[in-house]
């Protein structure tokens, strides 16, 4: 590629990022994870609990190393909210990827998880 090609390449870039956080902004308002959690046959109650459960993991995540959730205990715990869907590693998977396109701290929650190494596939 030549010098004068990267100007363009830089702009094209940006422009995707852009239409990227739209389409993520975009998703966010027709509320994904309730859509996923609807699909799996939880109830309102059993939503509201695992929304509080995922904002305290925000609220962790972003805390003392020493306090940060595993994602054993992100398991468990969604393990005990859902009990049907107990060690479903397809629902879980779902679960930490609809995170990506949920609102902004849920987004956040998913960029720690990646980190962590949580959402690649157990073996």
């Amino acid at each position: 590629m030549s010098h004068a090609d990267r100007p363009d390449l830089e702009a094209r870039v940006a422009h995707l990022e852009m239409m990227q956080d739209l389409l993520f902004r975009l998703m966010s308002m027709t509320r994904p994870l309730s859509n996923v959690l609807e699909q799996f046959g939880s109830t309102r109650t059993q939503e509201q609990e695992l929304l509080k459960f995922l904002d305290e993991l925000v609220e962790r995540s972003r805390g003392p190393e020493r306090s940060r959730p595993s994602r054993a205990h992100f398991e468990m715990h969604v393990g005990e909210i859902l009990p049907a869907l107990r060690g479903n590693r397809e629902f879980l998977q779902l679960l930490m990827d609809t995170l990506k396109v949920e609102r902004p701290a849920y987004r956040e929650l998913h960029e720690y998880m990646t980190a962590q190494g949580w959402t690649a596939p157990k073996v």
